[in-house]
């Protein structure tokens, strides 16, 4: 297998309007944030009376502190508190070992106020919703109701089968790992322009996939690897074809609910993010000071694929388990967490699995997770192979590179500490 030649820099969804690539150091965390829907966000913001905030000294001097035991933070806290001085209005980071949770925070949650990051607050977790729906599937198979090498055209017959797209040579492990060669529907100019045209447009994953295939594959089905969007919200129809439920619904019964995730949600079309909440922030020139509250929109340009709401307590409990063997059987687990060849082709220190993200660290910790990134948010969650030892961090801004805070929370957390079980 080989990797598909990376697409012209207006076409890739992992940049912004910008080009600012979503990990320049490593190119491939992979993010969600639709190659213009950034700026037609920060557009909509002025339309619709948003006001442009500058952040107070507090946030911009980097002024840190740990929600929880004080001192407690060591080199993950130093980490937040960087990613606050090099400009993100806040920070926000808990790590769980064992009993031991440790909740810490740096800079602001809600620029007009002042208020701090606090562990109970949500936020948009961006492609780390994919981790959800892909072990929804998973749990289909593990019920006998879905084959991995099941085609597409068997479960959903017709749905892709136009302009060169070949529903029955894709299967749903091509889907859940990124070899599908579908077209990655974010690089369609008319989804930047529904968004703008009409900011309440509910899109359906159906939607989604449709304007995908209207343009023809990007490669063969199974003979390379691109990270896609569109994958996910096929799956999303996928579990709604075999269940009768919609995948929000379904990864709420299944997942979420016997988890005890209730800060967890589907928002569906519903712009609004529940309180507490950590404030979402965007610039509309993200070399100038002016930057903009998008705490509410609707997600559902992501829908199946990058539209969840969560928290770092709920987003470790769900890593914790599904590591641990609480939602599927160890033969999936072990699939799930297999590196797909040629995933993520100009690193080596990630690699993709079943909507999950492999990290493998400098010290020779490996830890399993996702990265999201949605407008106004960026997200980690990331975990031992034991679920022992899991940490997850959110920070409010969507603007900056999110890679070497990522890349150093992992160093701090995982390796000076040197977790045990991994």
């Amino acid at each position: 297998m080989t990797a598909a030649a990376a697409p012209p820099p207006d076409g890739d969804h992992h940049r912004s309007v910008n080009r600012r690539t979503s990990s320049p150091a490593v190119e491939g965390i992979p993010m969600h944030r639709p190659p213009l829907l950034t700026a037609v966000l920060r557009g909509l913001a002025l339309v619709l009376g948003l006001g442009l905030l500058c952040p107070p000294a507090s946030a911009a001097g980097g002024q840190g502190g740990v929600a929880g035991r004080p001192g407690g933070g060591g080199g993950l806290l130093s980490v937040l508190e960087e990613a606050v001085q090099q400009g993100s209005p806040g920070a926000l980071a808990q790590s769980r070992r064992g009993s031991h949770v440790r909740n810490l925070a740096a800079g602001v949650a809600d620029i007009r106020t002042g208020e701090r990051p606090r562990a109970p607050m949500r936020f948009r977790i961006g492609s780390v919703t994919k981790t959800f729906v892909a072990t929804a599937v998973l749990q289909l198979v593990a019920d006998h109701r879905l084959r991995l090498d099941e085609t597409v055209a068997d479960v959903l017959p017709g749905v892709v089968d136009r302009n060169g797209n070949d529903g029955s040579a894709i299967t749903i492990r091509m889907l859940l790992n990124d070899t599908s060669g579908l077209y990655e529907y974010t690089q369609d100019p008319r989804v930047e322009q529904i968004v703008l045209r009409d900011p309440a447009h509910c899109f359906t994953p159906r939607e989604l996939v449709d304007i995908a295939v209207d343009h023809p594959p990007v490669f063969a089905p199974g003979t390379s690897w691109e990270y896609s969007n569109t994958n996910y919200s096929l799956l999303a129809m996928v579990i709604e074809k075999v269940t009768g439920q919609s995948y929000g619904d379904r990864i709420t019964r299944r997942i979420l609910r016997p988890l005890g995730l209730a800060a967890t949600s589907f928002p569906g079309c519903s712009p609004r993010l529940p309180r507490p909440r950590l404030h979402g922030y965007t610039k509309p020139d993200t070399a100038g000071p002016e930057i903009q509250d998008v705490t509410d929109y609707n997600p559902s340009f992501a829908a199946g694929n990058g539209d969840m709401i969560s928290t770092v307590g709920d987003l470790n409990r769900f890593d914790s388990a599904l590591l641990g063997g609480r939602l599927l059987p160890e033969r999936l687990l072990r699939m799930m967490l297999t590196p797909t060849p040629g995933s993520f082709p100009n690193t080596d220190a990630f690699r993709y699995g079943f909507g999950v993200v492999i990290a493998r660290t400098a010290c020779g910790v490996t830890v399993y997770g996702n990265a999201g990134s949605i407008q106004g948010y960026e997200t980690w969650m990331s975990g031992t192979r034991s679920g022992r030892h899991t940490m997850s961090l959110a920070l409010n801004n969507d603007w900056l590179d999110p890679t070497d805070t990522i890349l150093q929370a992992i160093t701090a957390e995982f390796c000076a500490r040197r977790a045990t079980g991994h």
